[in-house]
């Protein structure tokens, strides 16, 4: 009852996850999880574009002028929590823990209908749209200035203006400044939410330059601005018509470990959505949804790239090429970021102006869950280990917070967030959000430096080649942890080697007909050893960054998404990676170095007996390591393909290819990164999930082909 409800977009089956024993979990029925289905799903998007350009020269100028213009449409009704609902039965509702080893079962809760935890998306409207419009111009002047001597000056204005819905009430975005939600076409609020752009901020200069030193140098340089809407609800779509009061995340959960959020033969409660207040501004119900929000104005990821390089002829079909390539993005993605930052992820110290105590409150894993220590109570003042206690919006106080409508969609009686919460130390005018804010203005940055050294051999005497080499050093920042600490999830970019050597080819072998060996076979002979020709690649490349990490994490830190050892001043880890030890069900394990325990608090402690500390020491309670993300690379990479191919003629118009390729032909073993977690010795397991061989590049792999083409 009260899932399967009157639409197709809530019939079905829901989706089932029942605990097991060992941490493993049965997944039954429907959803994102379980068979990787966000269904029902309805999404159109379309855009409609008007662009020309104009072209005239005068003299020595080659001038451009463009304009582009689009008017973009979209409509996303998602599924991601099923719209059934997702139905989490847990093992503690049949614990008895009364009994001298404690323990229950998941499908025991399961049989009785005892839900833990629940999860669905519940929408009012399935036809919120947005509509944006982009408009683009730009100017550019190439210059021939002396014989030797171009430039390209231009500039573009990528102006794209803030996206719109098709009706009142339609869309709303977050306001962190005051925790409203601002309802589109309600009230005195604008189809656009009142979010606005700098338009002089959208403005992108372009300057090129090159130079002829001699008749065989060349020296460019160049520099770039260029801007992006971003990905998936950043600018466009899929934000604002997937806040409240459009749509909901509904979820339950225990609020002990002995009562069920409701039993199955009762099913859920209805989702209510708040009541929208006349002058349009919805007080965030930061205790029961999950809302997003964006910067006001609109920032717009942003990349500055420029470029220096020195081209050479060696020879007139062999050249050397000497190149630096940097860039910064702003504005923009960090490594692995989920399109979002949450302002209201836990912190280790929590200032006083967000604190339910008025102090500053720190972490502290010995506390109880729900306790906060008064230095009277055995545990000292102002520590909880309760992730709530230490984020900004639950002991913090905002305007929306303080509003007398922020009593919408509470219970019947006191309306205040203590009586709700059933939280002693929340008080009125206390935001009292449990649940994360989607942030998804595009905040971080990135960095990219590259040297770069190619070699190109164009087409002569039946070879052609080409190999570079790259030195590279990139960075980015990570989401956890990143509106609390961003120097702490400054890091190294995940996906960029520090060196890299490529190089690829072709050569046609020199037999057959009018080829220096054999110029004069015959039909029969050049059908038999001519058109052969040999080509192949080769990669070789450094080690991939990774971070580690040690099990003692949980206890220092309130949430373990970084969770950096500390390493004594001077010191570093030895890394090596060892010879392949199989096993008996034929796979193996390497390791890439030594396992360390964290027993000891600090480098001054000595190691205890028997125990191997080596180089690094547990941080200790509210401290980041000092090792740093992404601070340790992996194992190198090494491949090498080749291909041998045969052209003939059989008439005319028809031609015929056979050709042999051999992928890995060595048959090297690409090892990924180990976890990363330095008490387990940095195993490197084949076919592991997650760490093992390289996903890029598989074991020898011989392939015979034939093709015939007229």
């Amino acid at each position: 009852p009260g899932e399967n409800l009157a639409s197709s977009f809530t019939s079905g089956a829901p989706g089932f996850e029942i605990s097991q024993f060992g941490g493993a979990t049965s997944l039954i029925g429907g959803g994102l999880g379980i068979n990787r289905c966000n269904c029902p799903l309805t999404e159109k998007e379309d855009q409609f574009q008007i662009v020309n350009n104009w072209t005239k020269v005068i003299r020595n100028h080659t001038v451009k002028l463009g304009v582009d213009l689009r008017y973009g449409r979209n409509l996303r009704v998602p599924s991601d929590n099923d719209r059934d609902g997702l139905i989490y039965f847990h093992s503690g509702l049949t614990e008895d823990t009364s009994a001298p080893t404690p323990g229950g079962l998941g499908f025991a809760t399961f049989m009785l209908g005892e839900v833990a935890d629940f999860n669905r998306y519940v929408s009012v409207n399935f036809n919120a749209k947005e509509f944006q419009k982009r408009t683009f111009f730009y100017l550019e002047d190439e210059w021939r200035a002396t014989h030797k001597l171009t430039l390209n000056l231009g500039g573009r204005l990528d102006l794209f203006w803030p996206e719109t819905v098709n009706a009142a009430g339609n869309g709303s975005l977050l306001n962190l400044s005051n925790g409203y939600l601002y309802v589109a076409g309600e009230g005195g609020i604008p189809s656009d939410m009142g979010w606005t752009v700098r338009a002089l901020k959208q403005l992108a200069p372009r300057l090129g330059a090159e130079y002829q030193l001699d008749p065989k140098t060349v020296i460019r340089a160049g520099y770039g601005r260029s801007f992006d809407m971003g990905v998936f609800g950043s600018i466009f779509g899929h934000t604002v018509t997937q806040n409240i009061p459009v749509l909901a995340n509904q979820s339950l959960s225990q609020t002990n470990a002995i009562t069920p959020v409701f039993d199955l033969n009762v099913g859920p409660s209805a989702y209510v959505f708040p009541t929208v207040p006349s002058n349009g501004l919805l007080p965030n119900p930061g205790y029961t949804v999950s809302s997003a929000s964006r910067q006001n104005p609109l920032t717009f990821p942003t990349l500055d790239a420029w470029n220096l390089s020195v081209q050479h002829a060696l020879t007139p079909t062999l050249s050397l090429t000497v190149a630096y390539v940097g860039n910064k993005g702003t504005h923009t993605l960090g490594d692995g970021d989920g399109n979002t930052t949450n302002p209201n992820e836990p912190t280790i110290a929590l200032p006083a102006q967000y604190s339910v105590t008025g102090q500053t409150m720190t972490f502290d894993n010995s506390v109880p869950a729900g306790v906060v220590g008064t230095g009277t109570n055995g545990y000292p003042a102002n520590h909880t280990s309760t992730g709530k206690y230490l984020t900004r919006y639950y002991g913090g106080s905002l305007a929306a917070c303080r509003d007398p409508n922020y009593a919408v969609g509470f219970p019947a009686g006191d309306a205040t967030i203590a009586q709700v919460d059933g939280d002693p130390l929340l008080t009125p005018g206390m935001c009292g959000w449990t649940d994360s804010v989607n942030d998804r203005w595009d905040n971080q940055n990135t960095e990219y430096d590259a040297l770069q050294v190619t070699l190109n051999q164009q087409y002569h005497n039946g070879m052609s080649f080409n190999t570079n080499y790259v030195w590279a050093s990139a960075f980015d920042e990570n989401t956890n942890w990143f509106t609390w600490y961003p120097s702490i999830s400054h890091m190294r970019d995940s996906q960029v080697r520090d060196q890299q050597w490529i190089g690829y080819g072709s050569y046609d072998l020199p037999f057959g007909k009018n080829r220096h060996f054999m110029p004069g076979a015959n039909t029969a002979a050049n059908l038999l050893v001519g058109g052969w020709q040999l080509g192949g690649d080769m990669n070789w490349a450094g080690g991939l960054p990774f971070t580690l990490s040690y099990n003692e994490c949980s206890a220092n830190l309130p949430q373990t998404s970084i969770c950096d050892p500390s390493i004594i001043q001077g010191e570093h880890i030895k890394t090596h990676l060892s010879a392949f030890t199989p096993t008996s069900n034929g796979v193996g394990t390497r390791t890439f170095y030594s396992a360390y325990s964290l027993s000891q608090a600090s480098p001054s402690t000595p190691c205890p007996t028997g125990e191997i500390c080596g180089v690094f020491y547990n941080p200790g309670l509210d401290n980041f390591g000092n090792v740093g993300q992404n601070t340790v690379r992996g194992p190198r990479f090494f491949g090498t393909d080749m291909a041998l191919t045969k052209q003939f003629t059989v008439w005319e118009t028809v031609a015929g290819q056979f050709r042999f390729d051999a992928f890995n032909v060595f048959n090297h073993i690409a090892s990924g990164n180990p976890s990363g977690n330095i008490e387990s010795a940095g195993t490197i397991t084949a076919g592991g999930e997650g760490y093992g061989q390289s996903q890029d590049f598989g074991p020898r792999q011989l392939e015979f082909s034939a093709r015939l083409q007229f």
